[in-house]
């Protein structure tokens, strides 16, 4: 072996050395070990001692905090709340910066809401919920503390609540949803021109790429523009989501999963409301070509070459069905081809009925 072969090996070695972790006190993983089994056999107090094991044999503060922890979460399971209750409290407390201190926080919330007061429970959950706004489950907090206002308060606080959040709560991803929640709220109960503006104030303050419903939004406005008698502007609506769409540098796309619906809403837009059976075919045609991984895509072209049909394009309508059946053969409108195109080929299958009376000229889309 030379010299560089020797050093390359060397490099390699130590490499390979540096990216092992420490290793555990194998008292740590045994306890550990027999904790997760008891608990996964329901024998919870059995499990609580075993963590408190571990933690005493862990060496490392993240191990003894997790073994904390678990330790709590196996308490509670046994029904020993109180005792949960504490040991929640005191990782929440006397250990702020630890991994676990916020779930600790939403979790003796918790529990003070299904086994002492609830109430202040609920102020516990807010608490946490201010504290820890980036947490995992703050969203879910945000979820629990907005019903639970609503049911006591009502709805307009429940609404100045959740409008206040969305403006001042710490993280992006909580005041996202608060007022994302805050429009919803507004829907829900009949006020749907607040709605439609709450909602699209949150696409423009959270928009593409970072805002999360940012899509979300736009489409519930789109909705609520065809309620309001606007299917034009709910079509613009759907149309600034869909200008977004952008091809991966790598494999797939950046699909958010609105992008088909709303494609398809537009088609459906454009048949139903604006009397345009020649753009809503092609706009059909688009959900086929444009989103390859949509379930909707045989619903697409199966409409499509309706609509062809009924423009008198007979050879259109076949042309769109032979597509369909090449690309989708398990679709269920494989076998009903020869209602729309006589000259399809034949299936084995047996078209559902329900396909053939949506053929007729009254029945619903």
């Amino acid at each position: 072996m030379n010299r560089h072969a020797r050093l390359a090996r060397a490099a390699l070695c130590a490499l390979s050395l540096s990216g092992c972790a420490p290793s555990l006190p194998r008292a740590f993983e045994e306890e550990r070990a027999a904790a997760e089994r008891a608990y996964a056999a329901g024998r919870y107090d059995e499990a609580a001692e075993h963590w408190q094991a571990a933690e005493r044999a862990a060496t490392r503060r993240r191990d003894q905090n997790e073994a904390h922890y678990r330790r709590a979460a196996a308490l509670g399971r046994a029904g020993r709340h109180a005792e949960a209750q504490a040991l929640l409290a005191e990782l929440a407390q006397k250990r702020p910066k630890s991994s676990r201190a916020a779930r600790a926080a939403f979790d003796r919330a918790s529990i003070e809401i299904e086994h002492g007061n609830a109430e202040r429970g609920y102020a516990e959950l807010e608490r946490a919920l201010a504290r820890y706004p980036r947490s995992g489950v703050a969203l879910g907090a945000l979820s629990r503390i907005a019903a639970h206002r609503e049911e006591k308060e009502g709805v307009d606080a429940t609404l100045a609540y959740l409008k206040k959040l969305s403006r001042e709560a710490g993280g992006d991803e909580l005041r996202e949803q608060a007022g994302f929640d805050f429009a919803r709220l507004l829907e829900k109960h009949g006020r749907d021109r607040e709605a439609l503006a709450a909602y699209l104030d949150l696409a423009d303050r959270f928009p593409y790429p970072t805002g999360a419903l940012w899509d979300d939004a736009l489409f519930m406005a789109s909705l609520l523009e065809e309620k309001l008698g606007e299917p034009r502007r709910a079509i613009l609506h759907l149309e600034r989501m869909l200008k977004e769409k952008e091809p991966s540098s790598l494999q797939g796309s950046y699909e958010r999963p609105r992008y088909a619906a709303a494609r398809y809403r537009v088609a459906e837009l454009c048949r139903d409301r604006l009397g345009d059976p020649r753009r809503a075919a092609k706009e059909f045609h688009r959900v086929w070509s444009e989103h390859p991984t949509s379930l909707l895509r045989d619903d697409a072209l199966w409409q499509a070459a309706r609509l062809e049909r009924q423009l008198g394009d007979g050879e259109a309508a076949c042309k769109t069905l032979s597509t369909l059946a090449d690309g989708t053969p398990d679709s269920r409108f494989v076998p009903c081809l020869r209602a729309l195109c006589p000259d399809a080929r034949p299936s084995k299958a047996e078209c559902h009925p329900y396909i053939v009376r949506s053929l007729q000229p009254n029945a619903e889309e």
